[in-house]
């Protein structure tokens, strides 16, 4: 019997290592891999092994060399991933079937090793494991292995080897040999939110089903239907259903959202119907759902206070995201408002957005329909913008936040402020960040102290607050301004029904309450606590005017209180519209060198396409891509800068199907990291405009009046629906009637005169031709900056531009000059 313990032995030994599956080992399994690092300054290349030995005799090893960051000094989060990962990995690691990494190593000092797998190409969703290499180790081949039990994250597609060490710099070398891990998924894996089988679940929650491939109508067409494709049930899969609408990102997230709150202590699934979607190789989706059970209603009024820095319990840490400081200490000012003797500090770093204090560790994750309402008491002695985020950790991006602005008149003391997270339906948030004065807007400066206390969760409302922009009394209100009206409560119709049309509800006219009605276009915000008016017509200078909800036809959903007496009167600057040049009409009217769709891959775009309208009037129509989460842009490059010396606004005309933002952006060069300079729309001193109607033509107006006179930006740049979650993608645009200050003359050279000489076709591609010029010709080729490109003396009738760069050049042909454009 003894005899069988050596293969039993055997067996157990492969059983347990027969999910180790060999990815890299650069000789015969992906061979031609290659490693790059997200800055190109860690390098990655193919060697032979410098020392085969019984660990590793293999004969080829990949090299890792430490880089630098952008100023020159050694990052360890610079390590080297993957190239083209999707063509190596063909689908992600099962973690399931085994939750390690092994990889081989040859160092010649000691070292720490993170193995980092990622999804790619969203970076920002990643696990890392660490192991080192001691002094005893070095100089020979060590196997390491990089622990990730317990992992059970089903997107992980890409690895990434990063470095550090005691005396580990730039320059520095290690080599890396035999990657073992997982095996790949060879059928599609979903994560359910709320997870299978789980209880204590809010009745405010959204369910999401997500795959680590793709959900598809046939033909690997993106679903926009969801009837009879996916169903949420009251007790299992057979039960009655629940009415919900469903949506889908990236073909393979889709988001359930209930009409309704579920009923407490119920049991629900919610899942695909099977047979009525499509993964990406063409098979069914079947077998796909989960359950889970709601929590117990809670009676009566809820006020827990979380940070209130009275007890252990309530004295829960702030960290910095950032160089901002945070400390609890003696409250510097007890007063009625808050009498408490220990608060928290916050000392600013100075820097434009460059730190946040943030909740460590994170706080139990928050139920919005239990307790929606959340407080914080802040003192200031300045007016300062204070934001309130609630957010997920790790996923920072998954987040909800509020900015408040603090008046003059409520610093040097403790004001206490309520935020409505009421419309939040997210079910993983647990940490609160705080910003103050981030956009420096209150003119914060290096050690700056603000404080804060009493954070706390309620289902108790506070007193309905509205806020409206222009202030009520306000002057000096451009002719062009959007107007807001903005409530912590949630505006519905009288009947609870969402609000589809906001004109019907809102109120613009001349002078008063009485006057002559204006014309305006309006949209609600997606969580119905914002109004955004926008005249149809530039209004009259000089002019006041009066806006507000009508008495009588809304309501807060929050308390249910009838809204009346919401309104607001302004008047107009006396300031006339600034003069502004046609920078781009698509009809003739040019002073561009480059218009163009930017974007990985670009936005497919129509230059003098027809406006949508049908009015005899040539437009840009431009396709807005997926790449780029959302930041595809319009480009267009001036002549020269402009000059920023005159009134500086701009203005453009669009048509869009959606109601979207827009960002509006001026540099001195198209890529960001061309740039030296840039400025744009999307802080609380330049927010971003709204496209507010669908369907028709919207003019846009952007006083940058504050950008120095001495800027020299020459590039424009349009973002429509921009950035994540925001509506467009695959969306038509029409672009029109680009706008601004006049431009700069062009630098070192003499005046352009337009007589005799005629160049066609202007731009061109290939050859310039010359019409009325019979005799020799003495033709000189500048570029913007008075340099001598081409200099000849010629009879022909033509040149050969096709060696010139895109751009534009001044042509000076017997002493006079002209504009050419090189396409």
């Amino acid at each position: 019997m003894k005899n069988l313990y050596p293969l039993i032995a055997f067996l157990f030994f492969n059983i347990i290592t027969s999910q180790e599956v060999m990815h890299i080992n650069f000789d015969d399994i992906n061979p031609d891999v290659t490693f790059e690092s997200w800055n190109n300054s860690s390098t990655f290349s193919l060697t032979t092994n410098p020392m085969p030995d019984p660990v590793n005799a293999s004969n080829n090893v990949g090299q890792l060399t430490a880089g630098s960051d952008e100023g020159g000094n050694f990052d360890s989060n610079i390590g080297i991933g993957v190239m083209n990962p999707l063509n190596v990995f063909t689908s992600p690691f099962d973690l399931t079937s085994l939750d390690y990494f092994k990889m081989k190593i040859y160092a010649l000092e000691e070292v720490t090793v993170t193995f980092h797998i990622e999804n790619s190409p969203d970076w920002g969703n990643f696990l890392e494991s660490t192991a080192s290499i001691s002094a005893s180790e070095l100089n020979q081949w060590v196997e390491l292995t990089f622990d990730f039990e317990g992992a059970n994250n089903i997107f992980m597609n890409n690895i990434v080897i990063k470095v550090s060490g005691p005396d580990w710099n730039v320059g520095d070398f290690l080599f890396f040999d035999e990657i073992i891990g997982p095996e790949l998924y060879t059928t599609p894996a979903f994560v359910y939110t709320p997870e299978d089988g789980s209880n204590e679940i809010s009745v405010g929650s959204v369910l999401d089903i997500e795959t680590n491939d793709k959900f598809y109508d046939p033909g690997a067409v993106t679903i926009t239907d969801f009837s009879n494709k996916v169903a949420l049930r009251i007790g299992d899969e057979n039960g009655p259903d629940v009415a919900f609408a469903a949506s889908i990102i990236n073909d393979s997230k889709i988001t359930i959202t209930p009409d309704e709150d579920l009923d407490f202590l119920t049991t629900y699934w919610f899942g695909a119907i099977d047979n009525t979607m499509y993964h990406s190789n063409g098979s069914f989706v079947t077998g796909v759902g989960a359950s889970f059970t709601t929590k117990e209603a809670v009676s009566g009024n809820i006020n827990v206070m979380l940070i209130d820095y009275e007890t252990p319990e309530t004295s829960i840490p702030f960290e910095s995201w950032g160089s901002a400081g945070f400390a609890q200490t003696p409250n510097p000012a007890p007063d009625d408002v808050n009498p408490s003797s220990s608060v928290g500090q916050f000392t600013h770093p100075g820097g434009v957005w460059s730190s946040t204090i943030e909740t460590s560790p994170e706080l139990e994750v928050i139920d919005f329909a239990e307790t929606p309402y959340w407080n914080v008491k802040v003192w200031a002695d300045k007016p300062i913008n204070i934001v309130f985020k609630l957010q997920n950790n790790q996923n920072w991006w998954e987040n909800s936040e509020f900015t408040y602005p603090l008046t003059s008149d409520e610093t040097n003391q403790w004001v206490q402020l309520s935020f409505n997270f009421s419309n939040v339906t997210a079910n993983n948030y647990n940490r609160i960040q705080m910003w103050f004065d981030g956009d420096l807007e209150g003119g914060s400066e290096v050690g700056d102290v603000y404080y804060f206390d009493d954070i706390e969760k309620s289902n108790v409302p506070p007193p309905a607050v509205v806020v409206f922009t222009p202030e009520n009394g306000s002057t000096n209100v451009l002719q062009y301004s959007q107007l807001s009206i903005i409530s912590n409560f949630a505006f519905v119709n009288i009947d609870g029904s969402d609000i589809e049309n906001p004109v019907d509800v809102l109120e613009l006219k001349e002078n008063d309450s009485s006057g002559s009605p204006v014309p305006f276009y309006a949209t609600i915000s997606e969580n119905n606590n914002m109004f955004t008016i926008v005249p149809v017509d530039v209004l009259s200078t000089g002019g006041t005017y009066w806006f507000g909800v009508q008495d009588g036809s809304v309501k807060f959903d929050e308390n249910q209180q009838s809204v009346s007496g919401i309104n607001s009167t302004f008047t107009v600057t006396n300031t006339q519209m600034p003069e502004m040049e046609i920078y781009e009409d698509f009809d003739g009217n040019s002073q561009c060198i480059v218009v163009e769709s930017l974007g990985d891959p670009a936005g497919m775009y129509v230059l003098n396409a027809l406006d949508p309208t049908g009015v005899n009037n040539n437009v840009i129509q431009w396709t807005k891509g997926p790449s780029w989460g959302g930041w595809e842009r319009v480009h267009f490059q001036l002549n020269s800068p402009f000059d920023g010396t005159l009134d500086d606004v701009f203005s453009f005309r669009v048509f869009s199907p959606v109601t979207t933002g827009i960002r509006f952006k001026l540099a001195d060069a198209t890529d960001d990291w061309e740039q030296t300079g840039n400025y744009e729309t999307g802080s609380d001193s330049f927010p971003d405009p709204l496209i507010v109607v669908e369907n028709q033509w919207q003019t846009f107006y952007l006083n940058v009046s504050d950008l120095a006179d001495g800027v020299n930006f020459d590039h424009l740049f349009i973002f429509i629906g921009r950035g994540d979650g925001e509506p467009g993608v695959g969306s038509t645009f029409y672009i029109d009637d680009l706008m601004g200050p006049a431009l700069q003359a062009p630098a070192s050279l003499v005046d352009m005169d337009l007589d005799n000489i005629v160049l066609y076709p202007n731009p061109a591609n290939d050859k310039l031709y010359f019409e009325n010029t019979t005799e020799e010709k003495s033709i000189t080729f500048f570029d913007l900056n008075g340099r001598i490109i081409k200099k000849l003396k010629t009879n022909e009738q033509n040149i050969d531009v096709s060696n010139f760069k895109t751009g534009l050049y001044i042509i000076e042909i017997n002493g006079q000059t002209k504009k050419f454009i090189k396409r």
